[in-house]
């Protein structure tokens, strides 16, 4: 059951991030590896795109702890690093390492973290939204 939902999430997102009108890169198969954020735990991202005019011209990665509201995350440097270096492709592969943020409270344990991904291509349109979410464990 809880495949079924996080797979229904990524399809649909969470709707804090809106596609250009029209149309814009298509992004899919979003995971962080591995399925938990830790304290300065590693934090492998990986999602595959199509679509986009000129290549990727960057990310917006937001984070959500259980409470909180939508904020940019701590991984999107890295997500951005990954994109700067690949060629104008409108189809592809973005592979990026990162460490999750360094402390999080004793009352985040056991939470769950929201993370939703929306990418930009070089002409400036935007794309889909996917929403993955990862277990706190300290």
């Amino acid at each position: 059951m809880l495949v079924l939902l996080v797979a229904a999430t990524l399809v649909a997102g969470s709707g804090t991030l809106a596609p250009s009108p029209g149309g814009g890169p298509v992004i899919s198969k979003l995971t962080i590896e591995p399925p938990v954020a830790a304290p300065n735990g590693p934090a492998r991202i990986r999602f595959e795109f199509r679509s986009a005019q000129g290549g990727l011209r960057d990310a917006t990665l937001l984070a959500k702890p259980a409470g909180s509201s939508w904020r940019r995350s701590a991984l999107e440097e890295s997500i951005n690093r990954a994109i700067a270096a690949l060629d104008s492709s409108p189809d592809g592969v973005v592979e990026a390492s990162a460490r999750h943020q360094g402390s999080y409270t004793r009352e985040q344990h056991g939470t769950t973290n929201l993370y939703e991904l929306q990418v930009t291509d070089k002409a400036g349109r935007k794309s889909n939204a996917l929403t993955v979410a990862l277990e706190v464990r300290l």
